[in-house]
């Protein structure tokens, strides 16, 4: 035992029968041990630092664009309850995280733009002006992320006023492909008054219908080239058909031409070796008149309607209707200066022995040589 210790055992005082209590010394030793444990506890454990306060993240700031949107159909002018259409123009491999397209009004198309509701919920890039757009200017927008991983909004031109056209059923007629509507065989528009009588002519828009009556729904795939042409594809199998176009008439006044209703479009098979042409066609000439006719006897085939002209550059691919062909007698066509070095055909539908609709197609000939 240390000699402190020692000293302090012996300077305990006696207990009543002559020993020293020992459990004093234990006692205090305890306390010694705690009061060191107590220490270290404090030592160890300091208090918690404060929580940091977050910092914010900003919101970046996208890009406006106005290069990259068209307003694809009825917006020269937009019409009440006819729908506008807007478009990217970038390839969809370009961009992504697209969202909705926002729609806004304003009174100057300057100034004081206003959301409003309305975008067709299943392709907001639809919208149909109604009476609270009369004389209103019209926007429409969208974000997406662009190649470069930067966000963009995208902003459309504007269109306006928008104006009320009265519908008028008596001024548009189909050209050809309504007798009856054929897949895959195009059909044509056009106004019946003469060019006096109207001016401003808008966009042709293509509408087409289950049941002829009701829920008529915007065909967005006619010819970009000419909007008066339209050919069915299997999507309008079963379907009917409507066309109508803006336009003022002699008194300036807004109209809006609508057709009369076609269909249903039916699907046909092609027949290929039961047409031949008569004249004209070896080679084709500019100015030399070609004549085409079915081959069947007349036992065989009725109801033959009208003989319908195409173009193509190679023959092989896109083919282009025809429309200044004789209206008189369409089973005859005379190539101008546009067929040079084009090909031709000629096609024309009719109703065979057993009653089914069919489509005889010419061969190819050409090139158009001058």
């Amino acid at each position: 035992m240390p000699a402190e210790d020692s000293r302090q055992f012996r300077n305990t005082p006696q207990s009543a029968n002559g020993r020293r209590p020992r459990g004093s010394l234990f006692i205090w030793m305890a306390a010694l041990f705690a009061t060191v444990v107590l220490t270290a506890c404090v030592i160890v454990n300091p208090p918690p630092a404060p929580t940091p306060t977050p910092v914010p993240t900003p919101t970046p700031t996208r890009q406006t664009v106005i290069d990259v949107v068209r307003v694809a159909e009825g917006g020269d002018p937009p019409v009440i309850g006819q729908t506008v259409k807007v478009a990217l123009t970038l390839d969809e491999d370009t961009y992504t995280d697209r969202s909705r397209w926002q729609w806004e009004r304003s009174d100057d198309g300057l100034t004081g733009w206003i959301a409003v509701p309305g975008a067709r919920l299943t392709d907001s890039s639809l919208y149909a002006p109604v009476a609270a757009d009369e004389s209103k200017y019209l926007r429409a927008s969208v974000n997406y992320v662009d190649s470069d991983d930067e966000g963009k909004t995208a902003l459309s031109p504007t269109v306006g006023p928008v104006v009320t056209a009265e519908i008028d059923t008596e001024t548009v007629e189909f050209a050809f492909g309504n007798d009856p509507a054929v897949v895959s065989r195009a059909v044509r528009a056009r106004l019946t008054l003469s060019d006096s009588d109207y001016s401003e002519l808008g966009r042709w828009r293509w509408d087409r219908s289950d049941n002829a009556l009701r829920g008529w729904s915007d065909v967005t795939d006619y010819d970009a080239e000419d909007s008066s042409i339209f050919t069915p594809s299997s999507l309008e199998n079963g379907k009917f058909l409507r066309a109508s176009v803006v336009y003022k008439d002699s008194q300036g006044d807004y109209k809006r031409g609508l057709s009369q209703t076609i269909g249903p479009v039916t699907a046909v098979d092609t027949v290929a070796d039961v047409v031949r042409f008569s004249a004209g066609a070896d080679p084709p000439t500019v100015g030399t008149r070609i004549e085409v006719e079915l081959t069947l006897p007349n036992s065989d085939y009725s109801d033959l309607g009208s003989w319908k002209w195409e173009r193509s550059n190679d023959g092989l691919g896109k083919w282009e209707d025809i429309t200044d062909y004789d209206a008189a007698n369409p089973a005859r066509y005379t190539p101008t200066s546009a067929d040079e070095g084009k090909y031709l055909r000629a096609s024309a539908l009719y109703i065979d022995s057993d009653d089914e609709r069919k489509r005889a197609l010419s061969q190819t000939i050409g090139p158009v040589v001058e």
